[in-house]
Order: C-alpha cells, then structure tokens, then sequence
C-alpha cells in the first residue's frame, strides 16, 4: 500500500512561494505516494497554479471561495460594522481551516507543511504522524507569540532554503530536538524557457525588468530612484518595465507621476508569465530588501540575463558561491543603478560576460539534483 502524504499550503495566487509549491509537488513520486494537497484558502478566479498541479494528485480547499470573498468585501470595507465583521470571520475561517484540515488528514504517514500555516494551530492537530515545516521567510529567529514558540518544537523537521536561514533555526530549535535542514528553491529548467518563447504583444522598446510584489519589502520606490538617476545624465532609450501587483501600487504610481516619467515607466501588473518579458529586456534587477531564496532571480539566470540584485543573505547566496559571482550585488539600487547600466550594461563585452556566468548558475537551481534529496529525506522519515 502506498504511504500517504498530505501537503499543507496557503492558497494559489501568483506567488514566488505559490509557484514553488507546484514546483514541489512535481518532483514527489505520485506512483510511489499517495499525494493529497490541502490549500486553505480558495481564491476562485486568482487560483492562478490550480491547472498546474500535477495530475494524480488531489487537492482541495479548506476555506471555501464564497467565504473568502466575504471575508475580502469585509476586509475592504470602511464601515465600521463590516470591520467588527471581518474580524469575527477571520477567527472563524482560522477554526474552519483547522477543522478541516484534521479531518482531510486522517491515515497521514507525512504531514509537509509547506508555507508554516499551520503553525499558529499545531497544538490543536491530534499529531498521529511525522510533521515537516517548509520554511521561506525569516532568518530562523524565535517566534514573537509564546504559542507559536512552543508549536515550533512540535515539528519533526524544518527544511530552510538559505543558509541565514538554516544558522538561525539550529541556533534556536536545534537543541530542542527539531531536526534542521536546507533544500534550495528549484524549477523546472525547461518548463521556464519554453514559456519564454511565447510572444508578447506589448513593445516597450529597450528596457530592464523587475518582477515582484508591489510592497515595500520589494522596494520598487528605490529602483525607480535609481533608473530616474541615470535618466538625468544621460540621453538613451532605455525603459524600465515592473511586473507584479499589490498594496505600494497606488505610492508608485504617484512616484512615477512626480519624476514625470509616465512615458518611461511601466507597472504591468500580475502577469501568469512572466518569462517573455525577462527573456526580451537587457537586464533583469531585484531590489528586494529580504528574500527567503528569490525564484524570480534563479528564473531570470536560467534564462541568461544579466542580474543585478540588493545585497541580502538570500541573493548573496544564489549570486555567490563564494568561489565565483555571477551578477552584480549592490548595496544601494539609487546610487549604484546609473554607474552599473552605463559601465556593465552599455559595455557589450561586460553584459555578455555576465550573461554566460547567469546562465552557468541558472543550471544549478535545476529540479533534478533537489528531487533526489527531497525524496532521500522522506524515505528517511517515513520508513
């Protein structure tokens, strides 16, 4: 009989973390694994990934598309009923998700807690079977609530993604009996550039891309800053194209308009892919603040861009091996932007030596090398 493995997650919009939970559930083996995914939340229309989950694999949502769309009107809402409201339905889709989820789970030889939202209710899960934690934000330290601290022991493993992340687990929950391991973000190499070759219908000339979330862990203000630099001084082009959605978009939007640079900088928005528009620009840039391990990043060098990203312990660790770099880390996006597109970008030698050093890395964030460890560590667990 097949062992049974229920994997945990928050729901399926575009996402990096999202995206990475299709990515996980490629590389199980369902004619080895009985495989059910539990997604909390159903989004309906922004169920982005849902055609992608593997066949072979159930799945179902533990908080109905109807509720969360009372629950999002509520949240939205500036009456001061609707707000007392929404906060009495979050507690209530918080028990739902909970009680759902234990009776969904019943017979599991493995729990994979994919985005840790279990982690608020552990200590409510009648625990009958190993449980791991998937851990893609946050630098290991101690949790802030007192629950969520002891809950932390009660997970069996906790697999980190970077190597701040993995130091700052063992420093905290390794002596408490919580086994700690690090698996990096993979994807599946091909799938990605496939997708690239699809054409756009959009023509924005020459330009640079960044791919992310509109907020302000993202810092986007700081890249539109810096490209706005180099705008000043020089006579060129060249445009600066942002997909991604979110809460900063409204603040952009108003940035672009003071620098006057509505014809110069475009937000895109969400788009399902993505690959297009960073295969066709000259240089592809992050200026997060923090990643957990960027898989936009190991998407762009996969395709061969020239990199450029904020230091931080996740980008230091996929641009530094720490025998070789392969994009330019910098310390201030503003300031530096300017010096890197003149003398990197604008250099043709330059950009490609950059570009064949992306595209060597690229081949490590490959699904095959983190399939093998991945099962290694459930046949460990579970026979």
């Amino acid at each position: 009989m097949k062992k049974q493995i229920v994997v945990h997650t928050g729901n399926l919009s575009i996402g990096g973390q999202e995206k990475m939970t299709i990515e996980f559930l490629k590389v199980l083996p369902s004619e080895k694994y009985e495989i059910k995914l539990l997604i909390e939340e159903d989004k309906g229309e922004e169920n982005h990934y849902e055609t992608e989950i593997p066949k072979g694999i159930n799945y179902g949502f533990l908080v109905s598309n109807e509720f969360m769309r009372t629950l999002m009107v509520q949240k939205k809402s500036k009456n001061i009923f609707n707000k007392l409201m929404y906060s009495i339905n979050l507690m209530r889709k918080k028990r739902k998700a909970i009680r759902k989820f234990e009776q969904e789970s019943k017979g599991a030889d493995l729990i994979i807690d994919y985005n840790m939202g279990l982690l608020r209710n552990l200590h409510k899960i009648k625990k009958k079977c190993p449980i791991i934690a998937w851990c893609h934000l946050g630098n290991g330290a101690k949790q802030k609530s007192r629950q969520k601290e002891k809950n932390m022991e009660l997970y069996d493993f906790i697999i980190t993604i970077n190597d701040e992340m993995k130091k700052g687990f063992e420093q905290n929950y390794g002596k408490k009996g919580v086994k700690i391991e690090k698996i990096i973000n993979f994807l599946d190499d091909n799938i990605v550039r496939e997708k690239a070759e699809i054409e756009i219908e959009e023509n924005f000339g020459d330009y640079i891309v960044s791919v992310g979330a509109l907020t302000e862990r993202k810092n986007h203000k700081e890249l539109i800053k810096g490209f706005n630099n180099y705008l000043k001084n020089n006579e060129t082009n060249l445009n600066l194209v942002i997909i991604g959605e979110g809460k900063e978009r409204k603040n952009l939007e108003n940035q672009i308009k003071s620098l006057n640079l509505e014809e110069r900088v475009f937000l895109l928005g969400r788009r399902e892919n993505p690959y297009p528009y960073i295969k066709k620009s000259k240089l592809f840039i992050l200026p997060s603040n923090y990643e957990g391990f960027p898989v936009v990043l190991m998407e762009a060098m996969i395709l061969g861009k020239m990199v450029v990203a904020k230091i931080n312990g996740a980008s230091k660790e996929v641009l530094n091996s720490g025998l070789e770099t392969y994009g330019l880390l910098v310390e201030n996006i503003e300031e530096t932007l300017p010096f890197i597109i003149k003398d990197e970008l604008k250099n043709s030698l330059n950009k490609k030596k950059w570009e064949e050093k992306s595209l060597f890395r690229g081949q490590e964030f490959s699904q095959g090398k983190a399939k093998v460890r991945i099962v290694n560590l459930i046949e460990n667990i579970i026979f």
